[in-house]
C-alpha cells in the first residue's frame, strides 16, 4: 500500500496536512493499483525552455491517468510549473523532491494526492535550486534520485512515472537521465529548437553510456503547431529526416487554451476537454503506450 498527502491547494487558507499514516483528522489513507504489467518511466526532456515541456508532462501525465493508469508526475525542475500546472502551491508544500535529493525523506513520504483521479505528484519548490550547492562532491551524486526511487520500490507502485526536468543538461537533468527508461522530447515549431535537439541526443546518449545503459529516446513530439504558418508545414516533415529519431504523428495544435490551462493549474482535458489540444494529448497517451509496448518487444527479441 501507497500512502500520500493531502496538500493545501493555491487560494486555501487552511496550513498544509504533512503525514497521512498517523490518524490526524482529514487525512485519508489511498493505495495504488497497477495495471501494465511493467512501469513505463518516461522523461520529458528539453534543452530550451518555452517548448512545451511542462504543458507536456502535466496533459500526457493527465492524459494516461484518464485512461485509467496509476501515474506519478515527479517535478525535478526548480521552476516548480509542474507542481503549480497541477494545483499545488509549491511554496507550501513540504516535503518536497529536493528533501528526497538531501536523504531528508524518502519518496512516498513526500508524494501528494492530487485533485484528478490516478494522478499523483512528487512535488517541488523553488528552493529546489539550492539542492546541487548544499550536497557534498562525491561519486555518485547523478544516482541519488535513481537509488531514492528504488528504495522505495516507486517503479512497483505506479503503471507510469513521468519527470519534468529543467530546460538545461545540469544537476537536476542529469539525475532524471539516470531514473528513467525513456526520453519524450517535446519540439517547438522553431529553428532554434530544431537545433537544440542534436545537443540533446549527445545529452542523452552519453547519460546512456556512464548512467543508465537503458535510457532511450522513444521520440520526439512537435508542440505548438500551427499548420496555418509556412514554418510548421516545413519543420513537421523535416523532423522526420531526422537520422535515428522517431516523430510521433501527433502534434500539439498551438491554441489559447494551453496557456490558460497553466494559468489557472489544470490540465488541459479539465479545461477544455473537447479542444483539440486535449484531442491531441489523449491521442499521444496511446501512441506512447503503443511506441513503449513496440520498443519493449523489439528489445526482448533481439535479447
Amino acid at each position: 500500500m501507497a500512502w500520500f498527502r493531502r496538500v493545501a491547494r493555491p487560494g486555501d487558507t487552511d496550513q498544509v496536512v504533512h503525514t497521512i499514516d498517523g490518524g490526524v483528522d482529514g487525512d485519508v489513507d489511498f493505495e495504488t493499483r497497477r495495471v501494465l504489467p511493467e512501469c513505463v518511466s518516461l522523461a520529458c526532456l528539453s534543452g530550451k525552455g518555452g517548448v512545451g515541456k511542462t504543458t507536456t508532462a502535466i496533459n500526457l501525465g493527465a492524459s494516461l491517468a484518464e485512461l485509467g493508469l496509476t501515474v506519478l508526475a515527479v517535478d525535478c525542475d526548480p521552476q516548480s510549473n509542474l507542481t503549480s500546472g497541477l494545483a499545488v502551491d509549491a511554496y507550501r508544500v513540504n516535503p518536497t523532491v529536493g528533501d528526497v535529493l538531501q536523504g531528508r525523506c524518502t519518496v512516498m513520504d513526500a508524494v501528494v494526492e492530487t485533485r484528478w483521479d490516478n494522478l499523483w505528484l512528487l512535488p517541488a519548490s523553488p528552493d529546489l535550486s539550492a539542492v546541487e550547492q548544499g550536497l557534498a562532491v562525491s561519486l555518485g551524486r547523478e544516482q541519488i534520485l535513481r537509488d531514492a526511487m528504488q528504495r522505495d520500490r516507486v517503479h512497483d507502485r505506479f503503471d507510469v512515472v513521468i519527470y519534468d526536468t529543467p530546460p538545461n543538461f545540469g544537476f537536476h537533468t542529469v539525475n532524471v537521465l539516470a531514473a528513467t527508461r525513456w526520453v519524450l522530447v517535446p519540439l517547438q515549431m522553431s529553428g532554434f529548437a530544431l537545433r537544440g535537439l542534436k545537443e540533446l541526443l549527445r545529452v542523452t546518449n552519453l547519460a546512456a553510456e556512464r548512467l543508465n545503459p537503458q535510457l532511450e529516446v522513444l521520440g520526439v513530439v512537435p508542440t505548438f503547431v500551427n499548420l496555418r504558418t509556412r514554418l510548421s508545414r516545413d519543420m513537421l516533415p523535416a523532423l522526420c529526416d531526422i537520422s535515428g529519431v522517431s516523430v510521433f504523428p501527433v502534434h500539439v495544435p498551438y491554441t489559447v487554451r494551453l496557456q490558460e490551462s497553466s494559468l489557472v493549474g489544470v490540465p488541459i482535458n479539465d479545461l477544455a476537454p473537447t479542444g483539440p489540444a486535449a484531442e491531441a494529448y489523449r491521442r499521444l497517451a496511446t501512441e506512447v503506450l503503443a511506441a513503449v509496448d513496440a520498443a519493449s518487444a523489439d528489445g526482448r527479441a533481439r535479447a
